[in-house]
């Protein structure tokens, strides 16, 4: 197992032999075993141990057992000692109002605590075994797993190894007996109270009736499915690139007929979504709403997405709550909110550019201070070159504005009369305040194309 193990190890930390080792020892036969392995390689490495207090006196015997007995052990069996620290958790208060399970509180505990530790070492190595491994495809699987689900436990997470991910618990245990080496037990896995120990007490062993070898040909399984999800993630992600459009840095846009022309539309539009917190019952009800009528509103905790004609939007919720109102107290107050302005004599020849990001006023009939703000149900205006009146949601109609493009595009309006809209910003300016012969100075306000006011 030694030859293997080092295999393993090259294969994770190249680096091995001027590497430090943080490694996370419970005390049970696994952790225990990789510690013998360190120690018998004569690599640097130190321990960590969690006292998560679930097990009564049962878990600070396992405390003391790491910081006396196995540091006696590796004292007088390999001539080392390392450095040990060790953490206490009260775990059940730390779960109150998270709603995780124990188990996951503890394991958020461990890693964040490691995290801490991690500046002074290399890697940090935890002691998950084939079998484990096993056990994980089987609980993904039975709770409902995608394909990421069947890659099991990674051999490598960042700085975080697992040297011991390709040996069976049978493999373990035939080491610690063969060196003599002290372990605790833990009991509460004997017991069947949780998923993954009815899985290990009873499933695999039906499993190995069938298959004596099951726990191997799983790894192998696995490692299969790594590399076709290695695969299937690269063309997924090209297809992400040339479907998701980034409008801003509050909202994407997909095109609906570009999703449709998939070969597996449904499929595509999950791996979309999903990145964006969407659940599944969610992303398949929005699927069969895609030819459908515009308007359709889905909603998670973040993000919220609008059916609009020929798009998905996509939008972080909380960006209304970003929304301000901006008051234009003077002229330098507009370049200090990125409006660009210039002020000049009226002239005969005036030259006015035909681009919508720029707009020219009579200057004597603004009255600060302005404000930019979005629009609101009834705002109206008299676009300019018209002479009646018109609601901006006709006007947002008319210039086909999409939901979003409508809930947040700048207006320029008075302060005194707020419902006096002087610019629908980036679009359209108003009649009333238009250049005439009798403008004495005008007024040239500019703005970038991505302007915004979140």
């Amino acid at each position: 197992m030694n030859e293997s193990f080092l295999i393993a190890l090259k294969h994770l930390a190249p680096n091995y032999k001027s590497a430090r080792f943080l490694l996370a020892v419970s005390g049970g036969i696994d952790s225990v075993v990789m510690t013998h392995l360190f120690a018998s390689l004569n690599l640097n490495f130190d321990i960590a141990h969690c006292n998560f207090h679930l097990r009564g006196e049962d878990s600070n015997k396992d405390m003391n057992f790491v910081t006396q007995n196995l540091i006696q052990f590796l004292k007088n069996n390999a001539s080392c000692s390392p450095n040990i620290f060790v953490k206490e958790f009260d775990t059940f208060a730390e779960q109150k109002n998270t709603g995780k399970s124990i188990e996951m509180v503890a394991r958020d505990l461990r890693y964040e605590w490691f995290q801490e530790l991690s500046p002074n070492y290399d890697f940090i190595c935890t002691a998950h075994h084939a079998n484990d491994n096993a056990e994980s495809l089987i609980l993904n699987l039975t709770r409902g797993s995608g394909y990421n689900g069947l890659n099991g436990i990674p051999s490598k997470n960042g700085m975080i190894i697992r040297p011991l991910l390709s040996f069976t618990s049978k493999q373990i245990h035939e080491y610690a007996q063969l060196h003599e080496i002290p372990y605790r037990v833990d009991l509460s896995n004997l017991e069947d109270q949780y998923q993954r120990n009815r899985i290990r007490n009873q499933v695999i062993p039906i499993l190995e009736t069938i298959n004596p070898n099951v726990v191997h040909t799983f790894s192998k399984n696995i490692g299969f499915f790594n590399t076709q999800y290695r695969f299937y993630k690269s063309q997924i992600n090209e297809i992400k690139t040339q479907l998701l459009h980034q409008n801003s840095e509050h909202e994407w846009s997909i095109n609906i007929e570009q999703i449709l022309c998939q070969q597996e539309p449904l499929l595509i539009l999950f791996e979309i979504l999903s990145d964006f917190n969407f659940n599944y019952p969610t992303i398949e009800q929005l699927f069969y709403q895609l030819q459908g009528e515009s308007g359709k509103q889905f909603f998670n905790e973040k993000y919220m997405i609008i059916k609009d004609r020929s798009q998905l939007i996509i939008q972080c919720k909380n960006s209304k709550k970003q929304r301000n109102t901006i008051i234009v107290e003077s002229l330098e107050d507009l370049q200090e909110n990125q409006i660009e302005y210039d002020l000049e004599s009226n002239k005969p020849n005036f030259t006015f550019l035909n681009d919508p990001k720029i707009a020219y006023f009579d200057f004597e009939k603004l009255q600060f201070p302005l404000l930019i703000r979005t629009w609101n149900e009834g705002d109206w205006f008299q676009p300019l070159g018209m002479k009646g009146k018109m609601k901006l949601s006709d006007f947002f109609i008319n210039q086909k504005f999409t939901l979003f493009e409508k809930q947040n595009v700048p207006i320029l309006t008075t302060s005194s009369e707020p419902s006096a809209i002087l610019w629908i910003m980036g679009h359209r300016t108003n009649e009333q305040f238009k250049v005439t012969n009798q403008t004495k100075n005008v007024l040239i306000l500019k703005i970038k194309s991505n302007y915004s006011i979140l």
